[in-house]
């Protein structure tokens, strides 16, 4: 399959699993605020690697693994929306993404800057 093909298809169950995840929030994930980061595919399709950002949410390794738990829920809910584009539904694994964390961060300690600056 090529390269664009495999890319199309990460966009598109980036998108969809988006809006699983906005679904299922308020009954799984204590409301949590997840963002789907980036979705890289394995060259035959078989695994996707999901890599989310959680917002405000302190506990972050447990909302993680919660998540993995639920595997089976998102797994059935993605297939439902491409199960008809693909052969088979990629095995999903899911990562946090830090690059929110650490643009937050930034934005910190770029304020305790300025701030020590006007003093």
């Amino acid at each position: 399959m090529s390269g664009k093909r495999t890319d199309k298809l990460a966009r598109q169950i980036q998108r969809d699993l988006g809006e699983i995840f906005n679904s299922l929030t308020s009954r799984l994930f204590n409301n949590a605020f997840i963002t789907i980061m980036e979705v890289r595919l394995s060259a035959d399709l078989g695994i996707a690697k999901v890599y989310i950002g959680i917002m405000n949410y302190p506990k972050k390794q447990e909302l993680l693994e919660l998540i993995q738990h639920h595997n089976p829920i998102i797994r059935k809910s993605l297939s439902d929306k491409i199960g008809n584009q693909v052969r088979k539904i990629p095995n999903l694994s899911f990562f946090l993404d830090t690059t929110l964390d650490n643009a937050e961060h930034i934005e910190r300690l770029l304020e305790k800057i300025r701030v020590e600056d006007k003093e």
